[in-house]
């Protein structure tokens, strides 16, 4: 099973709401909210309605402000009652939370399937030791020791693939993603996870002015069964070329190497959104491609899995 990460960003939302029709249950998102108003609940709903399942994060860090427990145990018990069993608590382990606040967590939701997500801390197994929850643990956050000790039948690894750049100009063509779809289960996992092509970065309200702009789509390299990422950076000058200037140029890298439509690993509902974008030729603003992008990294993992037989545990 495949477990991404993200955000409650709107781009992100919006790629699981339109790509959940064509998924199964082996895919679970987690999401961590920044929000715990009406919209972000409506968008997370609209992923709901899909028939797709997600692990909420109910002990979010982040956003401006940041949302209370309270607040978003609300919006989870509104999101549970329209879409019963579609909604999994989850816990993220970070460092500040004590086993009181697991303790806390555990009784509040000892009825319902339980989703911890290990990111970094040193609290005893013991404390986890709940039947039937999915052990989430983040690659090198946590003690080799408590991942041991943890119950083996629902435990996922969690790894950052993208390898992020300060600056957009800094990309390579290509470079190495990561090789947990084709490894998780002969190292011992039974599901596996990532930040797909955005990589593990906090919420924030955005940023300035690029200097170059990067599109990423993942492919398999079919050399040594991984997966890569490929990088298409404006070439045009940066410092007198608009952002729509920028990113036209890397469109045309992009559909030049997918071709229109795309084929193969690349023949998929984000590679499509590309295409069509090129053919119209309007500039989507920058949070479009993150979406496509994200579709398409979903539905190519999403697609192996299915291709290799791999069956939801839960």
């Amino acid at each position: 099973m495949y477990w991404p990460f993200f955000r409650s960003k709107q781009e992100e939302l919006l790629a699981l709401k339109e790509l959940g029709p064509k998924l199964s249950n082996l895919i679970v998102p987690i999401i961590k909210p920044h929000a715990a108003g009406p919209r972000v609940e409506g968008q997370i709903g609209r992923v709901l309605e899909t028939g797709l399942r997600i692990a909420l994060i109910m002990n979010t860090n982040e956003g401006a402000p940041i949302p209370s427990l309270a607040d978003v145990a609300g919006m989870e018990q509104s999101l549970e009652k329209k879409y019963k069993g579609q909604v999994f608590p989850a816990l993220e382990v970070r460092p500040g939370i004590n086993s009181h606040d697991v303790a806390h967590f555990v009784r509040a939701y000892k009825t319902r399937a339980l989703v911890f997500v290990h990111r970094a801390h040193t609290l005893p197994a013991v404390n986890f030791s709940v039947q039937g929850a999915v052990q989430i643990i983040n690659a090198n956050a946590v003690p080799e020791s408590l991942v041991n000790a943890l119950p083996k039948n629902r435990n996922v690894l969690l790894r950052d693939g993208f390898q992020r750049q300060q600056v957009n100009g800094s990309y390579p063509a290509a470079s190495h993603f990561d090789d947990l779809a084709y490894t998780y289960t002969v190292s011992g996992w039974n599901g596996f996870g990532d930040f797909a092509a955005i990589g593990d970065v906090p919420y924030s309200k955005g940023g300035g002015e690029p200097s170059h702009v990067a599109l990423h789509l993942t492919e398999p390299n079919t050399k040594n069964q991984s997966i890569k990422c490929l990088h298409f950076v404006s070439t045009v000058p940066s410092d007198s070329t608009d952002r729509q200037t920028k990113y036209f140029d890397s469109l045309q890298k992009l559909v030049n190497y997918t071709g229109i439509p795309g084929a193969g690993a690349l023949a998929t509902e984000g590679v499509s959104d590309y295409c069509a974008n090129h053919a119209e030729a309007r500039f989507p603003g920058l949070g479009c491609p993150k979406r496509w992008s994200t579709k398409h990294h979903i539905e190519l993992l999403h697609n192996y899995l299915v291709g290799s037989g791999a069956t939801a545990w839960v």
